[in-house]
């Protein structure tokens, strides 16, 4: 299972990618969707995880080509959670569903 992030911040991502490998996840992260949706192309990747603040254009995209591939599309809606919480008690218990 390898999990893609891609959101805003840098400092988000960088943190979303560190707490899914302490879960022992495969993870990788980024800012840029065209790096995202050359990812997807792989075919490595099982779990896309879309930021809040992802533009609605870039998050179509994304979506589309998830779908293409077979990959599950995880959007955050955090509702001021911090990125910790909602990934521990939101993201990670549905990657095992």
């Amino acid at each position: 299972m390898t999990v893609l992030a891609i959101g805003r911040d840098q400092d988000i991502v960088n943190t979303a990618v560190a707490i899914f490998q302490s879960h022992g996840y495969t993870a990788a992260g980024t800012i840029a969707a065209d790096e995202a949706l050359d990812a997807l192309d792989t075919d490595e990747i099982t779990h896309l995880i879309i930021g809040g603040g992802v533009e609605p254009d870039s998050r179509e995209r994304l979506k589309k080509r998830a779908a293409a591939h077979g990959v599950t599309v995880h959007e955050a809606v955090r509702n001021g959670r911090g990125i910790g919480g909602f990934l521990e008690e939101v993201v990670i218990p549905s990657l095992h569903r």
